[in-house]
Formats: C-alpha cells, sequence, structure tokens
C-alpha cells in the first residue's frame, strides 16, 4: 500500500512538470514572436506623405523619403522639362536667346525677364528639336526678373519639374544647373550654393558656383534630389563662380494672370 502510495505522489509530480514545460513551451514561443512585431512596427515605414511623393508644382523636399539621387538621373528626369527660349524683334530678326522650363502640365514655364526685353514673339526649343511659339506672359516680376510664360499648343501633358522649399538649403549643398548657354541645349553644370542668401540691388538671391554663361538665364536650379530650388538669373562678370539665383520661393508667390502677348510688354 505504501508502494502504490509513493507511486501516487511520483506520477502527480510528474504530471506537474510535465505541465510546467508546457506552459514554459508556450512562453518561449510567445516571446519571439511578439519580439518579431515589435521589430517590424519599428522598421517599416509610415503610410501617408511617402506614398503621395512625386513631381508637383508645390512639392515639397523630404530627406526622408527623396534620397540624393546621381546627377546623370537628375539630367534624365529634367532634360525633357528645360528648353531654350528664343525672342525675336518686330521683323523677325533674333534678338537673343534663353533658358526656361516647366513648372506645371498645362504648359506654364518659367524665364527671366531680361530675355524678353524688346520682344514682339519667341519660340521655345525642345531637348528633342520641337519648336512651339510662346502665347504670352502670364506674370512678370521686375524686382526678381521672372517671367510666367505660356506655350501655344492644345498639348496638356508636358514634362515639368518640381518646386521645392528655397528656405531649406544650407551652404555647401549640391546644386545642377541644367540649360541652354550660348545656344548649347541642356548643358548641365554642377556646383555647390556659396550663399543662401545675397542681396543685390535690393534683392535677396541664391549665390553659387556651377558654372553658367550668356543663355544660361532661365535655367533651373536643382538640388541633390532633382527639384528646382531656384532659377538662374545673373552672375558678376568680374569674379569666378560668383552666380545668382532667384529662390524658388518667390516663383510660388507670383500671381497667374491672364495670358497677354509679348507685343503687349513691348509697347508698355
Amino acid at each position: 500500500m505504501e508502494r502504490n502510495q509513493r507511486r501516487s505522489r511520483c506520477n502527480a509530480e510528474c504530471k506537474m512538470q510535465n505541465a510546467e514545460l508546457r506552459r514554459y513551451s508556450k512562453a518561449n514561443k510567445v516571446i519571439p514572436v511578439v519580439l518579431l512585431l515589435v521589430f517590424l512596427v519599428i522598421a517599416l515605414p509610415m503610410g501617408g506623405a511617402a506614398a503621395n511623393a512625386g513631381y508637383g508644382y508645390f512639392a515639397e523636399p523630404n530627406r526622408a523619403i527623396a534620397p540624393s539621387i546621381p546627377a546623370e538621373v537628375i539630367f534624365a528626369r529634367s532634360t525633357d522639362a528645360v528648353f531654350m527660349i528664343e525672342t525675336f524683334d518686330s521683323h523677325g530678326e533674333t534678338i537673343r536667346t534663353g533658358s526656361g522650363f516647366f513648372i506645371s502640365e498645362t504648359g506654364l514655364a518659367l524665364t527671366v525677364l531680361h530675355v524678353l526685353d524688346n520682344a514682339a514673339s519667341a519660340t521655345i526649343t525642345l531637348y528633342n528639336g520641337d519648336v512651339y511659339p510662346v502665347r504670352g506672359a502670364n506674370s512678370v516680376s521686375e524686382e526678381f526678373n521672372l517671367a510666367v510664360i505660356s506655350i501655344e499648343s492644345d498639348k496638356t501633358d508636358w514634362p515639368y519639374l518640381a518646386l521645392a522649399d528655397s528656405d531649406s538649403i544650407e551652404v555647401g549643398n549640391s546644386v545642377y544647373v541644367i540649360g541652354s548657354p550660348l545656344g548649347y541645349f541642356n548643358t548641365m553644370t554642377a556646383g555647390i550654393i556659396s550663399t543662401v542668401t545675397r542681396e543685390v540691388e535690393g534683392a535677396e538671391l541664391i549665390q553659387f558656383t556651377a558654372p553658367i554663361s550668356f543663355g544660361s538665364g532661365g535655367s533651373p536650379m536643382l538640388n541633390s534630389r532633382g527639384q528646382v530650388i531656384g532659377l538662374a538669373s545673373s552672375s558678376f562678370s568680374y569674379g569666378q563662380h560668383m552666380n545668382l539665383a532667384v529662390p524658388v520661393n518667390h516663383i510660388k508667390s507670383m500671381p497667374t494672370g491672364e495670358c497677354v502677348p509679348l507685343a503687349t510688354l513691348l509697347s508698355d
């Protein structure tokens, strides 16, 4: 009888130990699963802005969703949206050439105002050689030497560049300029931002080192993400790589009214 009692106690203890082992085993399985879920929550990127990133008139740069890209990729993505502009007097004679770029798919574009001086008409030439007449000017800024122009075409899917936030730039940031210096289509140069704010004749401009020449006025100045941070406008002729660009935030604040013929500006 005593032997049977010992055997019963032994069986009871074994059952308890087995139960403990099963609970321990389940806990060990749960812990890795919990840890894995925590890791996934921490590691996976959040949605929202990242899902909607892309080109657009008021696109803002975001370091988390728009990393730097190689210069050759920036050129490939931007070149179709950049053009050479050629202006003519009332007799059809060429006055000068400059550069410009599209900021909307409807054909709204930017260039420098001085390229339109004394112009009765103008055309743009794309990288692929296609030529379109300029319909007229929608808005101008003498203070910042800017002109918003429209293109004469029924096309509604023009390639265009995103405008970033020029308040976020810093000295030393890499920049790229794509334009038509001396009439050479879509020439790309590289440099850095020398000074974030350089006051010239009352206007606050960005000073940069990417080389520009006659005909570069109106070229987009791009950041390392391929977004426009400024528009190349002028340079110090007596300095080396001392060039100036209009901050893109000034462009954003320009009103876009009805398009008027360039001849109207000429008569004014």
